[in-house]
C-alpha cells in the first residue's frame, strides 16, 4: 500500500499562470496536483499541445510534483452550455475525444490514473434551480495515441 499524498486542483488558481500556480503548490508543501484541462491552463485542443505538455512534463519532475489529469472544466466543450456535451448526450463524440486527449496527456506526463466529470445529462438550454451530480471513473492504462 502506497502513503497518502495530498494535493491541490489547478482550477483553484484560474487567475494564474500555470507554471506559477504549480510553484506555489509545491512551495506549500503539496506534493501532486490535480491538472484540470481547460482553456488558459492547458488547452487539450491547442496547436502547441505536444510542446506544452514536454514543457509541464518537466516543470512537474523539477518541483518533485506528481499529476492527475481531470476533465472538469466548464465551457471547454461548448461556449454556451456547461460541461456539455457529457457522454449522455445524444451525441458524446466531442466528449470522447476529448477523453481520450485526457487520457494521453495523463500518460505524457507521467500519470497513473486520469479524473473525467461530469457525467450528468443537461437540457437544452439552462433551468433555473437545477442541479446535476458527476461521475468519476478512473483510468489505468492509457489509449493509443490519435492518428
Amino acid at each position: 500500500m502506497s502513503a497518502l499524498r495530498f494535493g491541490y486542483g489547478t482550477n483553484g488558481f484560474a487567475n494564474h499562470r500555470l507554471t506559477d500556480a504549480l510553484a506555489v503548490i509545491a512551495d506549500l508543501g503539496y506534493e501532486g496536483v490535480a491538472l484540470t484541462l481547460d482553456h488558459d491552463h492547458l488547452d487539450p485542443f491547442a496547436p502547441d499541445l505536444a510542446r506544452r505538455t514536454d514543457d509541464l512534463a518537466s516543470t512537474l519532475d523539477r518541483l518533485g510534483l506528481s499529476v492527475v489529469v481531470e476533465t472538469g472544466a466548464r465551457y471547454l466543450l461548448d461556449p454556451w452550455h456547461k460541461h456539455a456535451p457529457t457522454l449522455l448526450h445524444d451525441d458524446p463524440a466531442k466528449r470522447l475525444e476529448f477523453l481520450r486527449r485526457a487520457v494521453r496527456i495523463g500518460a505524457d506526463l507521467g500519470r497513473r490514473r486520469s479524473r473525467s466529470g461530469p457525467a450528468s445529462p443537461r437540457p437544452a438550454s439552462p433551468t433555473p434551480g437545477t442541479a446535476s451530480c458527476g461521475a468519476a471513473p478512473s483510468w489505468s492504462s492509457a489509449p493509443p495515441r490519435p492518428a
